[in-house]
C-alpha cells in the first residue's frame, strides 16, 4: 500500500471518526480529575482531528461541535460564535464576493490586470504568463495591507479577482496558485505592518492599555517589515510557484482589451471604496470591520441603486459559518473552564529568564504558536497577552520584541481551524482542504526554519 492509499484509508469516515474518538477519550481519561476542563479539551481535540483528517466537510465537524458543547456544557456557550463580529464578517463578505462577481467587477478588473501583465505570447508560454501574474498579483495584495486593516477583510475583496483571472488558464494548479499565491501574500505578510493585521492591533493595544508601553506604525515597520513583510511575501511567491505550476502543454486564454468599467460596474466599485473607507479609517471611529462590510451589502442589495437583488443570497454557501462559530465556541470554551490561562501560565513558566534575548524570545514564539493549536488565533492574543505582559515586565525584558514575536506566531498557522482567514480561503472553494493545508504548512515551516531566526537575531542585535 503506497503513501497516498494509506491517506485516504485514514480519512475514511469510519476509520477518522474512530481514530478522534480515541484520541478524545484518551484525552478526557488522562484529564478526567480536572473536571470541566477535560470535558472541554477532548471535544476541542474531537473537532481538530476530525478539521485535519475531513472525512466529513469543515462545516459538518463544525455543527457537530456545536452540538456537544451545547448537550455537555449550555447552549449559551454553544452559540456563542455566532455572537462574534468576526462570524458575521464572513457571511457579509461571502455576499460582498457573490455582488462583485454577479456586477462584471471582478472579471473587468481581472481582465484589466491581466492584460497589463502578460504579453501577446501568453498563450504558448503558460508558465511564464503564470509566473508573471503571481508575482503581480502578490504584490498588488500585499499592497492592499496598507490601506485595509483587515487580512480577512483584503482576502474577500480580492478573491472573485482571483478566481476570475485563474479561469484564463485550463489547468487546475495555475486556478488554484493563482488564488492561494496572492491570498497567502497578503495574509502571511500582514505580520510586518502593525494596521495589517487584528492580532498585531490587539497585542499593542494590550501593551499600551496594561503597561503603557505603546508601539508606533513606523517603529513596527522598521523592526518587521524587512524580514516579515517583504520578504515572507516573495516566500510566499515561490512555495506557491514550487507547489502549482502549469503544465507547459497547457493552454491559456490571451485576456480580451477591455475599456472602461460599466456603470454597473462603477457602482460595485463605489460600493466597495464605502466598505474600505470605513475599515481604513477605524482609528477613528473604532468601529468592527463588520460594520464596513454590512455598509458594501446594504448598497450591493438596494433596489434600484445595487448590482444585484436577494434572489442571488439564495446560491450563496453559507455552511462555513458553523465552521468558524465552532472555532469561537471552543475558544471560549477552553477559556471558560479556565484551561487557556493554566496553560499560558504553565507554559511560561517554562521561559529561561537568565537565557539570552533570543532563546527567551524563540520560546515565547513557541507557547504562542502551541496554544494557536487549540483556539483561533485573536482568542489567543486575547488569552495570553494579558499574562505575558506583566510576566516579561517582571523579568526585565524588553516588551518590544516580546510582543512582536508573538505577534509573529500568529500568522504561523498549520489548519484553517486556527485562523478565520484561512477558513475564508477554505470557503472559496477554488482550492480543497488538502491544497490550503499543504500550502500553510509549506509556507509555516519555511517561516520558522528561515525567517524567524533571522528575526530574532535582527531582534538581538537591536537590544
Amino acid at each position: 500500500m503506497n503513501h497516498r492509499s494509506v491517506i485516504e484509508s485514514v480519512r475514511a469516515p469510519p476509520v477518522a471518526f474512530a481514530l478522534a474518538i480515541a484520541v478524545a477519550a484518551t484525552t478526557w481519561f488522562a484529564l478526567s480529575g480536572t473536571g470541566d476542563a477535560a470535558w472541554m479539551l477532548s471535544i476541542t481535540i474531537f473537532c481538530i482531528a476530525l478539521w485535519i483528517l475531513t472525512p466529513v466537510p469543515p462545516a459538518y465537524t463544525g455543527l457537530i461541535g456545536i452540538g456537544l458543547i451545547a448537550v455537555t456544557f449550555s447552549t449559551e456557550l454553544a452559540l456563542t460564535g455566532f455572537q462574534k463580529p468576526a462570524t458575521w464578517l464572513i457571511g457579509f463578505g461571502l455576499l460582498m464576493g457573490e455582488a462583485t462577481r454577479r456586477s462584471g467587477l471582478a472579471n473587468w478588473a481581472g481582465s484589466k490586470i491581466t492584460a497589463r501583465t502578460v504579453s501577446e505570447s501568453a498563450s504558448v508560454q503558460p508558465v511564464r504568463t503564470y509566473r508573471r501574474l503571481l508575482v503581480a498579483l502578490s504584490i498588488g495584495a500585499h499592497a492592499l495591507a496598507l490601506l485595509i486593516p483587515s487580512a480577512l477583510v483584503r482576502i474577500l475583496i480580492i478573491a472573485p479577482i482571483l478566481k476570475e483571472t485563474g479561469d484564463l488558464f485550463d489547468d487546475r494548479a495555475a486556478r488554484v496558485g493563482l488564488f492561494l499565491g496572492p491570498a497567502f501574500a497578503t495574509f502571511y505578510g500582514s505580520s510586518g505592518i502593525l494596521t495589517a493585521d487584528l492580532p498585531n492591533i490587539m497585542i499593542t493595544g494590550f501593551g499600551g492599555s496594561i503597561a503603557g508601553h505603546h508601539v508606533s506604525w513606523t517603529e513596527w515597520l522598521f523592526h518587521m517589515y524587512p524580514i516579515m513583510g517583504l520578504t515572507r511575501v516573495l516566500m510566499v511567491c515561490a512555495i506557491v510557484y514550487f507547489l502549482f505550476r502549469p503544465d507547459p502543454s497547457s493552454s491559456v486564454d490571451l485576456p480580451t482589451q477591455t475599456g472602461g468599467p460599466t456603470r454597473t460596474e462603477r457602482r460595485m466599485l463605489a460600493f466597495l471604496l464605502v466598505g474600505a473607507a470605513i475599515w481604513a479609517t477605524d482609528f477613528v471611529h473604532g468601529f468592527h470591520p463588520v460594520v464596513g462590510a454590512v455598509a458594501v451589502v446594504v448598497l450591493a442589495f438596494l433596489p434600484n441603486i445595487g448590482v444585484t437583488d436577494f434572489e442571488s443570497v439564495g446560491e450563496t454557501d453559507f455552511s462555513i459559518i458553523f465552521f468558524i462559530a465552532a472555532v469561537f465556541a471552543i475558544g471560549d470554551g477552553l477559556a471558560h473552564t479556565g484551561f487557556t490561562e493554566d496553560a499560558a501560565e504553565h507554559l511560561l513558566a517554562l521561559v529561561p529568564t537568565d537565557a539570552s534575548l533570543m532563546v527567551v524570545l524563540a520560546v515565547v514564539f513557541a507557547i504562542t504558536f502551541l496554544l494557536a493549536f487549540l483556539m483561533e488565533g485573536l482568542a489567543v492574543a486575547s488569552v495570553l497577552t494579558p499574562i505575558l505582559i506583566p510576566y516579561a515586565e517582571a523579568a526585565g525584558l524588553p516588551l518590544t520584541p516580546v510582543l512582536m514575536s508573538e505577534a509573529m506566531a500568529l500568522s504561523a498557522y498549520f489548519f484553517p481551524y486556527q485562523s478565520a482567514v484561512l477558513i475564508v480561503i477554505l470557503a472559496e472553494g477554488t482550492a480543497d482542504t488538502g491544497e490550503v493545508i499543504r500550502t500553510t504548512v509549506a509556507c509555516s515551516v519555511a517561516t520558522i526554519c528561515l525567517l524567524i531566526p533571522l528575526q530574532l537575531a535582527f531582534f538581538t542585535f537591536l537590544y
